[in-house]
């Protein structure tokens, strides 16, 4: 028998091995997963300023009017030389805030029927009547009125010559960012203080 020759084998079509890496579709899959949750971390964040804005905000604002509730908490209803002849802020208390000895002081200037107007201010003072540093955009506006005691939270206070032994104070913190946006009221702050 003769050798015939051997045939060469025909080169047969590989399959192609799957390249290492990943295909457009995955990539673009995991951009919008990565986006979508880098989205929701920055929200999160943002919510979060917000809400630490306004807690720092009101905490602020409580602790301003406890400051004026510190303050007048253990002052009499009127002068305690002059008593109730003398409405508002006495003649002899040229000094101020750091002169006043009675809650009617606080009561700002008096009208002919015995209406304080209030006194604000601004900046706001704490308990030691000493303006409060870094606190510019704040004040404290303070309302003095005499009430009747079985109905202290009446809306038509009497007038400071009234005779009744119980007095309202009610102090309104205000804050206004700058001065172009308005002012807000960041707390109110009631409280009766018996003669």
């Amino acid at each position: 028998m003769k050798n015939r020759p051997t045939a060469k084998p025909r080169n047969r079509p590989t399959r192609r091995s799957a390249a290492a890496g990943f295909t457009l579709i995955e990539a673009a899959l995991t951009m919008v997963i990565v986006g979508v949750g880098v989205l929701a971390m920055v929200s999160a964040q943002q919510a979060y300023h917000i809400k630490n804005g306004w807690a720092v905000r009101t905490g602020t604002a409580q602790m301003l009017a406890n400051e004026i509730r510190e303050l007048t908490l253990t002052l009499p209803h009127h002068d305690p030389i002059t008593g109730s002849t003398n409405l508002g802020v006495e003649s002899n208390e040229t000094g101020g805030v750091a002169d006043w000895d009675d809650l009617d002081d606080f009561a700002g200037t008096i009208d002919a029927s015995g209406f304080g107007s209030g006194v604000t201010f601004n900046p706001p003072i704490n308990g030691l009547r000493l303006t409060v540093a870094d606190l510019g955009q704040w004040s404290q506006r303070v309302t003095v009125e005499k009430v009747w005691p079985d109905n202290v939270s009446t809306s038509t206070p009497q007038a400071l010559s009234a005779d009744s032994d119980f007095m309202r104070v009610t102090v309104d913190v205000l804050f206004q960012q700058d001065a172009g946006s308005p002012v807000d009221t960041a707390t109110t702050m009631t409280w009766v203080v018996a003669q």
